[in-house]
């Protein structure tokens, strides 16, 4: 059995692995939240995976990180140690210093001094698709910075990037989608849009070359070596990156720990349908790896960050604020 671990709500992300409409054969798949982890000391005998650590306070991330420490002690599977495991500036920084980025990002609450413009703000752990406006310079910058705080908005948690991007072609822009769940590397997806924040993409701008150019990466698992090495630095064992081609090697905008993999469903065209199915059984492969075999329980002790308090949750116990 495998077990992903999340914040409390985002457990959706994988629901077709627990209710078995994946499209093809995977193990036997749960989702724990954080919140009943954290109060757990008996647990499933199980590979849990870490998933969600973006979202993670400070204090939460210091528990999940314990917890981590004793359930590898007692002899569990756990993926993403969330000490070790890099997030969205850490990463970016990481990324830059390594030769993988040429881009970088910096906290919007430190006076940021871009190298190179334009660059665009997002929040620093949101999912949901950021604002498109490019600042050309610093003025520009410093006046968006400032008409957040005046709008009521605080810059702490807030990003700065600079900007990454080229066209794939035909007027469109395009984002990668490739896992690495344990050992495996697997390019699943190509998303295309006419806009260079590529988001979800737009499947209507999916043309017969654009879908065959997929089939090929995808068959061929082309971006699987430049990636991992970046899922190297990142020090994560099971997430999906976002990346696309700039300047002929790979820029790599994210590594999501809880990634989207909704229900299968058949695409029209048989190229694109083909692909869905090695890129999925790609993935039902690698899950077969990382799988723990058997039942039972295994009992986890507690350690200096975290009592054995069975009605603890959180909120219940103040945490230390930063």
């Amino acid at each position: 059995m495998i077990i992903l671990i999340t914040t409390w709500g985002n457990g959706y992300t994988l629901e077709s692995l627990v209710k078995g409409t994946y499209g093809v054969a995977t193990p036997k798949f749960r989702v724990m939240s954080y919140n009943r982890l954290f109060r757990s000391f008996l647990l499933p005998k199980a590979t849990y995976i870490f998933a969600d650590l973006e979202r993670l306070a400070p204090w939460e991330l210091r528990l999940a990180a314990g917890r981590y420490e004793t359930m590898v002690e007692a002899g569990l599977r756990c993926l993403n140690n969330p000490a070790r495991s890099l997030s969205r500036v850490e990463l970016s920084e990481a990324l830059y210093r390594a030769g993988i980025n040429g881009f970088r990002t910096m906290r919007a609450d430190t006076s940021p001094m871009p190298a190179r413009f334009p660059v665009f703000l997002r929040g620093e752990n949101d999912h949901a698709k950021p604002d498109p406006t490019l600042y050309d310079d610093q003025t520009q910058l410093e006046a968006a910075l400032e008409s957040l705080r005046t709008n009521h908005v605080p810059l702490r948690g807030m990003l700065v990037s600079e900007l990454e991007t080229e066209p794939y072609g035909d007027g469109l822009w395009a984002k990668w989608g490739t896992w690495r769940i344990g050992d495996q590397m697997i390019v699943e997806h190509i998303a295309v849009d006419d806009t260079w924040l590529v988001k979800t993409g737009d499947h209507a701008k999916v043309t017969d070359a654009v879908a065959q150019d997929e089939h090929d990466a995808v068959a061929a698992n082309r971006y699987a070596e430049p990636l991992r090495k970046a899922f190297d630095v990142a020090s994560i064992e099971f997430g999906r990156a976002d990346h696309s081609t700039v300047n002929g090697r790979q820029a790599i905008y994210e590594i999501n720990t809880n990634p989207y993999s909704g229900y299968f469903v058949a695409d029209h065209r048989p190229v694109r349908r083909e692909t869905q199915l090695i890129a999925r059984s790609g993935i039902a492969k690698a899950l077969d790896a990382i799988d723990t075999i058997g039942s039972g329980w295994v009992r986890t002790r507690a350690n200096t960050t975290h009592r054995p308090i069975r009605w603890w949750r959180p909120g219940f116990i103040t945490p230390r604020r930063p």
